[in-house]
């Protein structure tokens, strides 16, 4: 089922995969990308879940800007108020490194509606990212296409040709060239101050990975000493394109949250800090 949604900021795009009333799991995808990115996912999690993935405001996906998103707080109020207009309550939402900030910022922000937060190489939120990440970043918007390219190849863990992960890195080509697909009035992630992560009382796991933008020690270390009830869970070896290279994986750590905190809302986990074992 498809759905486009009103905000204050656009109209939103939002497929349905499953039958109303079922368990919501809300996806949110990564810059320059599309909901297209979740397919695997929606086919693990379809059945037991009600998929929602959104198009992403301000991205290559179908939704329509109208008015730019200028904080953090505004792309807060923007999900929820798709939230709102999808009537949901109890959902287990789920971001990808811009949508892992964006999920970050409703949990704190907007949390209401929300159930638990997974938070997949959320960007530039739990782990800060590095000087060499924004002088790679001026070259992405840019003349130079081979070199743009080698940068996001880089990014996404040298895809092989023919994946998923190197479609993504097509669209994020497109996307990143001005043209089309340019992204309009959609703030890039600001790193949050302790305060916020300590706020947010929606069961949290974070899924991390070793070879990627940001330093996940770093990460981790935060996790442990300023939010000690959230969950993580480090890949060594993959890409900041973890959801797509660890699919299966990923999933079974959506779904198994999601089960462990259904009911769960806005109680804070006291728990100390738990390093998911390996699968």
């Amino acid at each position: 089922m498809i759905r486009d949604l009103p905000t204050e900021f656009g109209v939103v795009r939002v497929y349905q995969h499953g039958p109303d009333g079922g368990i919501p799991v809300v996806l949110l995808h990564c810059f320059w990308a599309t909901s297209a990115m979740w397919a695997d996912h929606v086919a693990a999690l379809i059945g037991e879940f009600t998929v929602f993935t959104i198009d992403m405001l301000g991205q290559p996906g179908a939704s329509v800007q109208s008015k730019a998103m200028l904080t953090a707080n505004h792309c807060a109020r923007c999900i929820d108020q798709v939230l709102n207009g999808l009537d949901l309550d109890g959902v287990h939402l789920v971001g990808h490194s811009y949508g892992g900030s964006a999920a970050l910022q409703i949990a704190a922000r907007a949390p209401a509606r929300l159930a638990s937060v997974t938070l997949a190489e959320p960007c530039n939120s739990v782990a800060r990212l590095p000087g060499k990440f924004w002088r790679n970043g001026v070259v992405l918007v840019l003349p130079g296409v081979e070199r743009k390219r080698r940068i996001v190849e880089k990014f996404c863990g040298h895809p092989s040709p023919g994946s998923q992960v190197e479609n993504l890195v097509q669209l994020f080509m497109a996307a990143g060239g001005g043209g089309e697909f340019a992204s309009v009035g959609t703030p890039f992630p600001s790193y949050p101050r302790d305060a916020l992560l300590r706020s947010v009382e929606i069961p949290d796991q974070v899924l991390m990975a070793g070879k990627t933008i940001h330093d996940s020690a770093k990460g981790i270390e935060r996790i442990r000493n300023v939010m000690p009830a959230w969950r993580y869970r480090l890949w060594p070896d993959a890409s900041h394109m973890l959801p797509c290279e660890a699919a299966d994986e990923v999933s079974d750590y959506i779904g198994d949250f999601a089960r462990e905190t259904i009911g769960k809302g806005r109680k804070r986990v006291s728990s100390q800090a738990i390093a998911l074992a390996d699968p």
